[in-house]
């Protein structure tokens, strides 16, 4: 189970703009603290004559100008909060990993048989294997796990985790597919026990929001398509 850590300079400007507002946010409380304890001196002050005798009951008393301006640090301060945790949540459900290249192509005059090239990539972009299968179907298939966490651990940098286990072929007529003899093969030792555990406790653990598999097929048209995993699932993209 690969879970990637997405973290660059993208995050390091939205960290020091989240501080940013976290700082006027608490310069905000402070100033409208310390400017209610200085109304409330001064307001203290005219409360007695010249002989030190009280002419009416001290009241509490905010001036609206300092008022308004804590009011106005406070409003910057959560807009910068909240534009920190937008983006970088935005940044990480469109954050796409490109896992697999399929190049798919039918064998000549033998009906539902293909070659598959299959490139697998690892976290990092690299090449980490590069096979050729042959497969029984008129589509493929491409099967993984998905570690999905909740969106505050997305805005932390954390990708959902993922992991490709099968290659499959699939037959375009559901009566074949249900009488016709199949090919699987399994990629990355398939489903671990890491990932069997976890499936078992993500409905209750505040870490994982779900543990599932996913698939994606398509037919075999000799178009080379790159395969990405989401933050919750594989989805194919035709090679430019």
């Amino acid at each position: 189970m690969t879970i990637p850590f997405q973290f660059g300079l993208p995050q390091i400007i939205l960290i020091i703009i989240g501080l940013a507002g976290l700082w006027l946010f608490i310069r905000a409380a402070l100033a409208l603290i310390r400017g209610h304890e200085i109304h409330e001196l001064k307001e203290r002050a005219v409360d007695y004559d010249a002989n030190g005798n009280p002419r009416r009951r001290w009241r509490h008393r905010l001036h609206w100008k300092s008022g308004l301006g804590g009011v106005l640090l406070v409003a910057i301060a959560v807009s910068l909060l909240w534009l920190t945790f937008l983006v970088q949540t935005y940044m990480g459900l469109t954050g796409d990993i490109k896992v697999a290249q399929i190049h798919a192509t039918p064998v000549a005059n033998i009906p539902h048989l293909m070659s598959v090239e299959l490139v697998l990539y690892d976290q990092n972009g690299n090449v980490s294997s590069d096979k050729t299968f042959i497969v029984q179907g008129d589509e493929w298939m491409l099967q993984g796990d998905i570690l999905k966490f909740p969106t505050w651990m997305n805005i932390l940098g954390i990708h959902s985790g993922f992991k490709l286990t099968r290659l499959e072929g699939r037959y375009n007529n559901p009566q074949t597919e249900s009488t016709a003899q199949h090919t699987v093969i399994v990629l990355n030792g398939g489903d671990d026990n890491f990932f069997t555990t976890v499936q078992e406790q993500a409905w209750t653990s505040p870490f994982v929001d779900s543990a599932y598999g996913s698939s994606t097929f398509l037919r075999a048209d000799q178009h080379i398509y790159n395969i990405y995993v989401s933050q919750d699932a594989l989805h194919p993209e035709p090679a430019r």
